[in-house]
């Protein structure tokens, strides 16, 4: 898939071992790992790194992961996604002073983390100049199997690729700065026959997305799937607030990557 040098920042031996061979899958070279603040601190000054994948909450060595990224920015560009069992906002406030390139919460899949280290590394590009090979993860990401719809910080569609159109029935243009709500109608049961879907629909409005429903495409078609929105963007200039990840549920089954 790419020759990205990646960087894992984290101080449970089990979890990096499992993030490293998760990352070996997804076609990328064998990542570094370190297991305190001030490792990859030494690592980031010594090595030309792509992406570093940071835990915040670092309990070996005297810094945690938002000192260790703060001191790295200081010396280095690198795109850093924090990798956090936390969400309290004390810890997300320091964590975003540092500016990163954004947070998975865990636990997370195994395609979930892969669709956040491409999006990052493709905003990285884009930012550095690399055209050609934007061009070539944009069609990456389009292509993927899985459906992605990136929402900006007023709750609008900024982006949907192939798969998701599919399962929305809305086209990109379509789709683009409508509110996410309207183009993704997602029940957290199935309907039964005489249930009136679009009363269904506004009922759940204003509740979080369901991480297993069923999708009601503009032409009313139901189809059962998985969904992830944890991965959190905050590249203010990019107007990005997160990104979410819809599967045909009946894919899943057969495939271990969600997992």
């Amino acid at each position: 898939m790419g020759t990205a040098k990646i960087l894992i920042v984290e101080d449970e031996g089990l979890v990096a071992q499992d993030i490293k061979h998760r990352i070996l899958r997804m076609g990328y070279p064998a990542p570094f790992i370190v297991y305190t603040g001030e490792e990859a601190v030494k690592k980031a000054e010594n090595t030309e790194l792509d992406l570093i994948l940071m835990d915040i909450i670092l309990s070996n060595g005297f810094i945690d992961g938002v000192q260790a990224a703060e001191q790295i920015h200081k010396f280095s560009d690198v795109p850093i996604i924090y990798l956090t069992a936390s969400s309290d906002a004390q810890t997300l406030t320091r964590a975003k002073a540092t500016g990163p390139d954004g947070y998975i919460l865990k636990p997370f899949q195994s395609r979930e983390l892969q669709i956040a280290i491409e999006l990052t590394l493709y905003r990285h590009k884009i930012e550095k100049g690399f055209l050609e090979e934007d061009r070539i993860m944009s069609a990456t990401l389009y292509n993927l199997q899985e459906g992605i719809v990136a929402i900006n910080r007023s709750g609008n569609i900024c982006f949907i690729n192939g798969a998701a159109q599919k399962l929305t029935g809305w086209g990109e243009s379509e789709a683009s700065g409508r509110p996410l709500k309207e183009v993704v109608r997602i029940l957290a049961s199935s309907p039964s026959k005489d249930s009136d879907i679009e009363t269904l629909l506004k009922a759940e409005s204003d509740l979080d997305i369901p991480s297993h429903g069923f999708i009601i495409s503009k032409d009313k078609v139901m189809t059962e799937v998985l969904t992830v929105n944890k991965f959190v963007v905050v590249e203010e200039e990019l107007d990005l607030a997160y990104i979410l990840i819809i599967r045909d549920f009946t894919k899943s089954l057969s495939d271990n990557s969600w997992k």
